[in-house]
């Protein structure tokens, strides 16, 4: 019973790690863009969390990746063949559900984005005369500024710097 409790306390650790990898890959790839990170996400943790069984009856598993390295060193590419189109498939799976959950939630951010945004006023008078631009809006912060605040904060910014006289 003791050797039990001493398999569960690695499978414990390694999946602590391997969630740490997981969280490390989205890190790493969320600012390429949702498909790329959706992509390299699943790859890892499919590679990661896809365990397979040592022995059956007993019904030990391990995790795929190291089945498939000690496999491949003792048996050569036909030992890790049936582990390989496991992986294989569940990978495809889970990169085809991701494109469709992206496909579905494709406009809801954007969506979201506008919804929270209280301290943007949405209606302004004499637009024209103060040089206003949506985009320069949304690019910087208005911070919870009134009309003529945002104005005069537009004009000591964008002043010509001042030149020391030599």
């Amino acid at each position: 019973m003791e050797n039990i409790t001493e398999y569960q306390y690695a499978w414990a650790l390694y999946l602590a790690g391997a969630l740490g990898c997981t969280l490390a890959a989205w890190l790493l790839f969320r600012r390429l863009g949702r498909v790329v990170t959706h992509f390299f996400v699943i790859t890892v943790m499919v590679i990661l969390f896809t365990p397979y069984a040592i022995d059956a009856d007993k019904m030990i598993m391990a995790p795929g990746m190291y089945t498939l390295v000690f496999g491949y060193f003792e048996g050569g590419f036909a030992a890790i063949k049936p582990l390989l189109k496991v992986m294989l498939g569940i990978w495809a799976l889970a990169q085809v559900l991701s494109l469709i959950y992206q496909m579905l939630t494709r406009g809801s951010r954007a969506k979201h984005q506008e919804d929270y945004r209280p301290y943007q006023q949405n209606s302004y008078e004499d637009e024209e005369d103060y040089n206003y631009n949506q985009r320069r809006v949304e690019r910087n912060s208005g911070r919870g500024l009134s009309r003529e605040e945002r104005i005069a904060r537009d004009e000591l910014l964008h002043e010509e710097p001042i030149r020391a006289i030599r």
